[in-house]
């Protein structure tokens, strides 16, 4: 009886110890060690304030297929040229194959500055940011992606 219950004490430990040392898995981006360029009409808003652009993102994926924003500039009328991205370059974290957080976003427009977590969809071709990057500021519009970006 006693040795029947180290078999299951220790059954147990081994199966709690896998639970819990199992990883988390994230999706990855394909293919590897390529550079993106992503763009298209996007919207700023800036305490309230709509800044519209076009907007260029240059995306790279490492050997691990993960994601870096490494240059962001914004072009058009108005107060486009007043768009400045900082703090670059921004990580991509990709929670699942259509979901993606292009983290610390630092973008700033004449005397304001929005930093924070953008929220996008992606697809093969295209990644559409969606909602608040802080409480006074959020991004909309959707990018086209060259080359085909795969997620999985």
């Amino acid at each position: 009886m006693k040795a029947q219950f180290k078999a299951l004490a220790m059954a147990c430990v081994m199966a709690a110890g896998t639970i819990v040392a199992a990883p988390v898995f994230a999706a990855t981006a394909s293919p590897v060690n390529t550079t993106f360029t992503a763009t298209g009409a996007t919207n700023l808003s800036i305490a309230g304030i709509n800044v519209p652009c076009t907007s260029t993102f240059v995306l790279v994926t490492d050997g691990s297929g993960n994601v870096s924003v490494t240059q962001a500039t914004f072009s058009g009328g108005g107060l486009c040229s007043s768009v400045h991205a900082n703090s670059l370059p921004w990580s991509v974290s990709l929670p699942t194959t259509t979901t993606a957080v292009i983290n610390n976003v630092n973008v700033s427009a004449s005397i304001f500055t929005c930093s924070g977590n953008a929220n996008a969809t992606i697809g093969n071709s295209s990644i559409t940011l969606t909602g608040q990057i802080s409480s006074a500021c959020s991004a909309s519009g959707t990018l086209s992606i060259s080359p085909t970006f795969s997620v999985h």
